[in-house]
């Protein structure tokens, strides 16, 4: 499932991938203790010692979506990288792999969650007026191939997102990036925790 999901990333993760093809996974196995269904791994210490990086950042990929075919209905993956290794996957469903249809692997709407914020996406922030803001909510965002910061979750999945200095919504179950009217860009500044969702979904542009 690793591989297949490795696979459809974008070519930068693709040192995961020969990771994995050098032999540096040992073991997956299922971790208790948490809320959703968490695999932990284990590792090759002849492998791991070649690409482990103590100083490089950790992070997440989130809302990785693949097929599961006895429920009908994707279901999502969050894929974990810690020191330039991978380090777990973890789903809010049950994972049996007999389930998945690895060949309806969907990345349209990946996120790519660092954290904490660091002083790069900080000072872009400040640059384009946006002067409070919730660290937790913000960090990279990869949809279709576009760049973007994710803002603020809204309901079912969507969230508030910047690219540029525009504004978008990205509708998770529309599959879509809906641009917001730029004639409500400094309300959504000056106002970013008090707007109600009401009010995000009232600026898409027609």
């Amino acid at each position: 499932m690793l591989i297949a999901v490795l696979e459809k990333l974008p070519s930068e993760y693709s040192i995961y991938l020969k990771q994995i093809e050098e032999g540096i996974l040992r073991d997956v196995f299922p971790v208790t203790g948490y809320s959703d269904h968490y695999f932990g791994v284990s590792y090759q210490r002849e492998v791991i010692k070649k690409y482990e990086k103590k100083g490089e950042k950790n992070y997440s990929i989130t809302d990785v979506k693949i097929f599961n075919k006895k429920i009908s209905k994707d279901v999502q993956l969050e894929i974990f990288f810690n020191y330039g290794v991978i380090a777990g996957v973890s789903s809010g469903d049950e994972l049996i792999l007999s389930d998945l249809d690895l060949n309806k692997i969907n990345i349209d709407f990946i996120k790519v969650k660092e954290k904490p914020v660091d002083g790069t996406v900080k000072r872009e922030l400040l640059s384009l007026g946006i002067h409070s803001f919730n660290e937790s909510e913000v960090f990279e965002v990869k949809v279709e191939d576009r760049r973007m910061l994710h803002l603020r979750d809204l309901s079912d999945g969507d969230f508030l997102a910047i690219e540029d200095g525009d504004f978008y919504l990205i509708s998770i179950s529309l599959k879509e990036v809906l641009k917001i009217s730029s004639a409500h860009y400094e309300t959504i500044k000056m106002n970013l925790f008090d707007l109600t969702e009401n009010d995000i979904y009232s600026f898409i542009q027609e």
